[in-house]
């Protein structure tokens, strides 16, 4: 493999590694907030009862 083969690789793999890592977290906040909201939902439908 050439240098410049081993760098292309190296940037792709990069690439798709931090993409990953930002999809998992960007899912887990929407988790929380989502579940955050109902929450806040659910005590708002309580104290109106």
């Amino acid at each position: 493999m050439t240098n410049i083969q081993s760098m292309m690789l190296a940037v792709c793999f990069g690439a798709v590694v931090g993409t990953f890592i930002g999809n998992i977290f960007t899912i887990v906040k929407f988790a929380i907030d989502e579940r955050r909201e109902k929450k806040r939902i659910r005590k708002d439908n309580k104290e109106i009862q």
